[in-house]
Order: structure tokens, then C-alpha cells, then sequence
């Protein structure tokens, strides 16, 4: 829905929407609704409320209840019932509507006039009857005192002997009564018309011929039993129906008895002020601009409004000659339709472009701000001719009405205007400010008040319209032509010296000065403000341009309960119960203070909290264990390094190399100094049987020399450096300390006993570990700053064994005493007949 806005004055668009096609079903319908925004958001009054190609007139039932439009192509009208929100019947003609007129209250009896000279009488069960004029009619109007349809025509010259002297025309008059015409009213031509006949030459054949005048539109008066005729002379007639017509063609009674001229009255006015070009039109048989073509008399009959087809109103009290006001439409097109409105005191006129909305009468209550800053030119928006809006539709306008309900069968109250135009879909406009809406469609107030809430609250409450400046600041509200300016403002523009003169007229707490002079002060007081608009912009777009590169996502920590948002949202991570309900907590505001308010600081030292989280305490106490053994002091481990050091040397591999293989530097000493390079634990052969007493200190030495010195400056190496022990028989202590020793002296006993043994005695013990090996349990022990791996038979393991070996034993020497028996072959017997077949 469209919000077309003039002042403060809104006027919603209810069909400017998109149109579905006719042939779609209403599934295909519905389900395009689902998918389009527009089409699901847009307001339908009436189901079907349209035409195949474009719609001529509209009508509403004096009862309120019907609508009814007619259009084309192929002709036709369409009823709607108000009630139903939809199309009652439809019917086809054989020509084109150019006007309609209801008989009765309802639809059950209306007459249209076509453009094939025929007039067409349709009751409730269709078409009824048909007649003929004489010539082309172009508008009817219902007298319901004498039961006269009245048309007005083309143009023929009047029947009575003054309208074949002086030309003019009639009205035609059917009796629907005694069903048959009635004598026609006469008119005869106005003294322009006579003028243009005494100005042509002796050489035109229709010099002497009598003017035709066509009576463009025909109006009955609601109070007064009137009849006015607008012709394209320019002249406005009136005839009295209480007259009782007499049956003589010069009967006075059939002439009107009074005559308004309008083309002297709007004369100057429009695009039509040249005299010599109107002349011109005369001559070469256009139509006259200041021609009437549309009439209208207010609810009490005392004023009358006619448009010209110049683009021109003139609103008339009947009681006098001189025009009360003549309204401007400026673009030079004739006013096909004028509708008086009486709940809001104002006229709208309207041409194919738009319908003007203007007062008919000035407003007793004026506005604060409707000030006179010009002496010699009035400029109230609440005197006599002021605008108060304007309709402009999509497409050409051909006509419209003012829809009502059945308690307001005119519309006088009603703010709905429907048009029809050019275009297949029927154009509805919501005008508050005429009034509220019909009773069958009175959810318009409620949206437009929705509406109008969303305004004022982003504007802040502001009756007026809010406007910007260029540095993007919100200024004061414009009306129309003047922008109010508070004193902080006045002064920023150096505008002091204008206080008190006309130019700046004092409002509340203000100033409203003219929009035009405003700008000029403006840019001379602040010349660079384009510049820095202009940079503003520029570092707008860049900043946008900014915003739409890929950045990397900041996780925004929580300031308070951290250890527990990250719980949370861990766990959120999870499609169990529990991570569902971590994402619910996390995602409800409800809970968001517990993660940025101090006050909600969980205290886990607190005595209660440990009581109910033992589990959480535990694992808190872990975690701290963990960062203690992780945290060390450089101090420390720095220490423990050279305690390491100096009871041990530093194994020097290559990448590729594994333990137990030795590098190509101990193979060059071995090879120099004449000593075998074996390191191995498992040869029996350490120390003085074959190396010499001296091996171990002499390498040390050597390993020594070779050792780069250490640089503190240098960052430590993050591989794993390996040692091995200087001698077995020293350091037991410290390799306690740094946590690989052995709290006991047996381990360098022991080690001394296998040395010692023989290599047979020796081979027997690894066995009898190699058979142990499936007892055997490993576990890690943690020292200070290091972890070995501890194996270990079990008590009862150990046990079990021993009692197997002891019946092992019992039962090889039980088996060592028995007597063993002798077989045959023991006995060394030759094979018996061997040689026998």
C-alpha cells in the first residue's frame, strides 16, 4: 500500500498493488500469494473488482448496497454487492456505456445510454427494452417529480421557431411514466455563437446556417426541483420543472428561464489567456476551452461548481453571476467529473490526470502557521480554494465517485474515492482527512491508524514532515514554502539582524522564515558544506564496502561466571539433552545478566557452592593441579638441568638415529683411542675387563670439551633430549631427586651380583624373567619433574609360581627314582624274517 503525502495530509493507495490475470484459478492464486510479498500484503475491497481493458463509469444505489461500473472491452457493467464483497451479475451491451442513471433504490431498474444512440432499460431478470434518440447523447440525468429521463445531446437546432432563427439545441426528455418522448427542452445559441456565425464570409456554405450548441452534461438539483444544462458555448441554462410544459413548440415553459455564463467568468484563467489563439480555435471548429463540461449542485442546492475544458472550476452561489472562486487545475484538460462533500466542506474536481481536493467554503478554525508573508497575496491553507490534496493516479482517470455505505448512501461522510481510467484494475484511495470509512470496509481505519502510529513514532511525534540537511542532522519541519528555524539556528547563520521584520515571524520558541531565502543565507554562511557532505558520503560508501569483506569472528568472552559460559558452550555443541539445555540458557535473555552483571558472580570458594557441586570443586582442584605442573618457575627447571648434568651425559643422535645405535663421533673416538664402541647393558663385559677402569671419565672429559656453552640469551629447544648415567655406582641419590633413581642401595647390589655372574648362571635368570614377562604389571610413577615406568609381579602371582616350581621339582625326582621299563627295541634285536617275502 502506497502513502501518497502533501503537508500533513495523507492519502493511501489501496490498488496500486499487483493484478492477477483472470484466467489464473484460485489455487494458483493462493499459492502465489505464499510466494510474493506484495501480492500477500496487498488490500482487495472487492473481489474481481476490474475490468478486461479499461472502465468508463461507476455509480453507487441510492440504498448504499450496490456498485455498479461499466467498461470495456467487450462492453459491459458489473454490479458488486457491498455486502458480499464481490461481483453480483454481469452483463454484456452491444456498444459502449457512456453513461448510467438508476430508476429505483436498489439495482432491480437502470437505464444506460450508449454510444450507438440507443438507451437501454435492464430490470432484475436483464435486458428489458431499448429506444433510440435522434442524435448522440453524451450524459442523463433523472427528474424523479415528473419521472423525465433527460439527455443531453450532440446538438440540433431547436424545434421552436427562435431555435431555427437563432440555432442552439435541445434536450431530449423521456416520460417514463407513459413510456414515450416528451416535447425536448429548447435552448438557443449564446452571442458567441452568433458572433462566430456574423464572421464568416460569403463564401461558406454554412454561413447562413444556424450554430448547433451540444450540451455537454446535465444536473438535477437534490433540493430544487433545477435543471442545468453546461453546453460548449461556455453557458450554464437552467430550466423549472414545477412549470407544467405547455404542448406548443414555442411554449415559453420548455426555454430556460435563466442563463450563467461561465466562459466570461474563467476567462484569464488556464493555458487559454490569448485571445487571438482562441479565435483561431474558433475558426477552425475546436472546441471552445472555456466550454462546460461537468456540473455539480452542493446537498443544499445553493451552490453549483462547472468545469471548462480548459482545466478550470468555477463555484457559483445561484443567487449571483460572479463567481465565488475559480480553482486552477494547470494542465488544460477538461473536468469530466465534480463532487461536492459536504462532512468535510471541500469539492473535488478531477481531470484525467488527477482528482484536487480544495475547500468550498474557508475553515473557521485557521491554523497557527497559515501566515500572510507577502502583503498584496493571501496564502492561508484554510481560506476559500485552498488545496488540501491532491489523487494522482497510475493510469488516465475518466471518472470517479465517492463510495458510501447504507447509512450514507452519498458519501458525504466518506473518505473512500474509487476512479475508474485506462487501466483493467479499478483505483481505490483512502483519504482520511474526508472522512472514515465505509461500513463494508471499516478495517482501512485500523490499518491507516497502525500506520500513522509508525509514524509518529519514528519521527518522534512530529505533526509536520521531518526533513534532513545535508550533514545528515534532522532539522525543523517544512510547510509548503517556509522552514522554521529555532534561535540557536538563527544565530549559527548570523541571521540576528532579521528578528522583528517581515522576513522571520516569530512561532512558539522559533522562527519560520522562507525556504528559498534560508538557502541562499545558508550557502553563504557555510560555503564548504558540499565538500564535507561530499567527503561524508565518500566515507560512507567505504565504510560499507569495508563492512562486506570476510572478517574472522571475534567469540566475545563473558565478563562475568567465564569458566561457565565456556561449559555451557561446549556442551551446546552437543544434540543431547544436556547440550539442548546449555543452548536454551544460553540463548534465553532472561539469563543474560548472569554473564555481564557482577552481582551475579558465582563465589565457588563459598562453603554452600562445594556442598552442592562436589563434582565441580573436584574437577576445579584437577585443572589447578594441571596448571601448577604445567607453570613452573624457569628458576627451577634451570636447576634441575644442571643437577642432571652433572651426573649424566647428554645422548647427541640424529634424526634418524634411535637409541642404542651410536654416532659417528663415539665411532671415531673408538676407533682412535683403540676402545671398543659397544654400549650395551646386556654384554656382561662393563668397566675394567675390557675398557678400562678410566673409560667413563676419559669420555666425560672429551664430551666436555665438545659441548657448545650456553647461551641464556638462546631460547631452549622444545625436542626431547635424552641422557644416560655416568656410572652406576655413584649419583643414586640425585637420580632420586630428579625422580629416576631408586630409594634403596639393592638395584646397585644387584647390578654388581649379574656382573659378576657366569654367562651360563646369567642366561638361566634372563629366561626365568623372559617367562614372567605375561605376570608382569607396568605402572607410571610421577616424580619431581620426571616419570618413569615401575614392573612388578604380584604377590600372589609370584606365590602361584613358586608352589608350581617346587611340584615341578618333586616330580622330576619322583620320576628319576622309579624304575623305568625296557622296550623291545632297548633290547637291539634284529628285525625278525626280513628277508622273507
Amino acid at each position: 500500500m502506497e502513502v501518497q503525502q502533501r503537508n500533513s495530509t495523507k492519502i493511501y493507495a489501496l490498488s496500486n498493488g499487483p493484478s492477477l490475470p483472470e484466467w489464473m484459478s484460485s489455487r494458483s492464486k493462493r499459492n502465489l500469494s505464499k510466494r510474493d510479498d506484495n501480492i500477500r500484503r496487498r488490500i482487495e475491497l472487492l473481489q474481481d473488482f476490474s475490468m478486461p481493458s479499461s472502465s468508463s463509469k461507476l455509480i453507487q444505489s441510492p440504498d448504499g448496497r450496490y456498485i455498479f461500473a461499466s467498461g470495456t472491452y467487450s462492453p459491459r457493467i458489473r454490479c458488486y454487492d457491498l455486502d458480499q464483497l464481490g461481483m453480483k451479475f454481469e452483463r454484456y451491451v452491444d456498444a459502449e456505456v457512456v453513461d448510467m442513471t438508476l430508476l429505483s433504490e436498489d439495482y432491480g431498474k437502470i437505464a444506460m445510454l450508449c454510444n450507438d444512440r440507443s438507451i437501454l432499460f435492464h430490470a432484475p431478470y436483464g435486458h428489458h427494452h431499448k429506444i433510440r434518440i435522434p442524435t448522440f447523447g453524451r450524459m442523463m440525468a433523472y427528474e424523479p417529480t415528473t419521472c423525465d429521463l433527460l439527455v443531453a445531446c450532440t446538438g440540433k437546432a431547436g424545434r421552436s421557431s427562435l431555435g431555427k432563427a437563432s440555432g442552439g439545441g435541445e434536450v431530449y426528455r423521456i416520460n417514463l411514466e407513459e413510456g414515450r418522448f416528451s416535447e425536448p427542452l429548447n435552448y438557443s445559441a449564446g452571442s458567441s455563437s452568433m458572433n462566430r456565425k456574423k464572421s464568416g464570409g460569403h463564401g461558406d456554405s454554412n454561413a447562413n446556417a444556424a450554430p448547433v450548441v451540444a450540451g455537454n452534461c446535465i444536473v438535477v438539483s437534490p433540493t430544487h426541483a433545477l435543471t442545468a444544462l453546461g453546453g460548449d458555448d461556455g453557458i450554464v441554462r437552467f430550466w423549472d420543472n414545477r412549470l407544467p410544459p405547455g404542448s406548443a413548440r414555442d411554449d415559453l415553459n420548455l426555454n430556460p428561464f435563466c442563463n450563467l455564463d461561465v466562459k466570461s467568468s474563467t476567462a484569464g484563467y488556464g493555458f487559454y489567456d490569448d485571445e487571438q489563439e482562441q479565435q483561431q480555435n474558433m475558426m477552425a471548429g475546436s472546441r471552445h476551452p472555456g466550454g462546460v463540461t461537468s456540473l455539480a449542485f452542493d446537498p443544499s442546492g445553493m451552490q453549483i461548481a462547472a468545469g471548462t475544458r480548459g482545466g478550470n472550476v468555477a463555484l457559483y452561489d445561484i443567487r449571483s453571476s460572479k463567481p465565488l472562486h475559480v480553482k486552477e487545475h494547470q494542465y488544460g484538460m477538461p473536468i469530466h467529473t465534480i463532487r461536492f462533500h459536504s462532512g468535510s466542506g471541500t469539492i473535488l474536481s478531477g481531470d484525467s490526470k488527477l482528482v484536487k481536493i480544495w475547500r468550498a467554503k474557508p475553515s473557521a478554525i485557521s491554523s497557527a502557521s497559515d501566515m500572510d508573508y507577502n502583503n498584496n497575496k493571501s496564502s492561508s491553507s484554510s481560506s476559500l480554494g485552498s488545496i488540501v490534496s491532491n489523487i494522482e493516479g497510475t493510469a488516465n482517470i475518466s471518472h470517479f465517485i465517492v463510495a458510501g455505505d447504507e447509512r450514507d448512501s452519498s458519501g458525504n461522510q466518506s473518505g473512500l474515492v474509487l476512479c475508474a481510467g485506462e487501466q483493467p484494475k479499478i483505483q481505490s484511495f483512502y483519504c482520511p482527512i474526508l472522512g472514515s470509512a465505509p461500513k463494508w470496509c471499516s478495517f482501512l481505519d485500523s490499518i491507516t491508524e497502525e500506520l500513522e502510529e509508525k509514524d509518529r513514532s519514528t519521527a518522534g511525534g512530529g505533526g509536520g514532515a521531518v526533513t534532513t540537511d545535508l550533514d545528515g542532522q534532522t532539522g525543523g519541519s517544512i510547510y509548503e514554502d517556509y522552514k522554521f528555524l529555532t534561535r540557536s539556528e538563527i544565530d549559527s547563520l548570523g541571521m540576528q539582524h532579521l528578528v522583528g521584520t517581515p522576513l522571520l515571524r516569530g512561532y512558539m520558541h522559533g522562527f519560520f522564515v522562507d525556504i528559498g531565502l534560508y538557502n541562499k543565507i545558508r550557502a553563504v554562511a557555510n560555503p564548504f558544506e558540499y565538500e564535507e557532505y561530499r567527503k561524508k558520503k565518500i566515507r560512507e560508501k567505504m565504510e560499507e564496502k569495508r563492512a562486506s569483506r570476510i572478517a574472522p569472528k571475534k567469540t566475545q568472552k563473558a565478563k562475568v561466571n567465564a569458566d561457565l559460559a565456556g561449559r555451557l558452550e561446549g556442551k551446546a555443541s552437543d544434540r543431547n539433552k544436556s547440550g539442548q539445555a546449555a543452548k536454551k540458557l544460553l540463548e534465553d535473555d532472561r539469563f543474560g545478566s548472569l554473564f555481564t552483571n557482577p552481582d551475579y558472580q558465582i563465589d565457588e570458594e563459598d562453603i554452600n557452592f562445594k556442598l552442592r557441586n562436589p563434582s565441580g570443586v573436584q574437577a576445579a582442584k584437577q585443572r589447578i593441579d594441571d596448571d601448577m605442573d604445567s607453570d613452573q618457575d624457569e628458576s627451577d627447571k634451570e636447576g634441575r638441568i644442571d643437577l642432571i648434568e652433572s651426573h649424566f651425559q647428554k645422548v647427541e643422535s640424529d634424526g634418524e638415529e634411535s637409541w642404542g645405535r651410536t654416532s659417528d663421533k663415539d665411532e671415531s673416538l673408538s676407533d682412535g683411542g683403540g676402545y671398543h664402541a659397544s654400549d650395551s647393558d646386556e654384554d656382561g663385559f662393563r668397566g675394567a675387563k675390557i675398557r678400562g677402569e678410566n673409560y667413563d671419565e676419559m669420555m666425560s672429559q672429551i664430551k666436555e670439551k665438545k659441548k657448545p656453552k650456553k647461551k641464556k640469551d638462546k631460547k631452549r629447544s622444545r625436542k626431547n633430549v635424552m641422557y644416560e648415567a655416568d656410572d652406576y655406582d655413584q649419583g643414586g641419590a640425585d637420580a632420586i631427586q630428579i625422580g629416576l633413581g631408586s630409594s634403596t642401595g639393592k638395584t646397585i647390589k644387584r647390578r654388581q651380583k649379574e656382573i659378576n655372574m657366569t654367562l651360563e648362571d646369567r642366561l638361566k635368570l634372563q629366561s626365568e624373567k623372559l617367562s614372567q614377562i605375561g605376570e608382569t604389571r607396568r605402572s607410571n610413577v610421577k616424580g619431581e619433574g620426571a616419570v618413569r615406568e615401575v614392573t612388578y609381579i604380584p604377590k600372589d602371582v609370584q606365590a602361584k609360581k613358586e608352589m608350581e616350581l617346587k611340584k615341578r621339582e618333586q616330580s622330576r625326582s619322583y620320576d628319576s627314582e622309579k624304575r623305568k621299563r625296557r622296550g623291545i627295541k632297548e633290547l637291539g634285536f634284529k628285525t625278525p624274517f626280513k628277508n622273507q617275502k
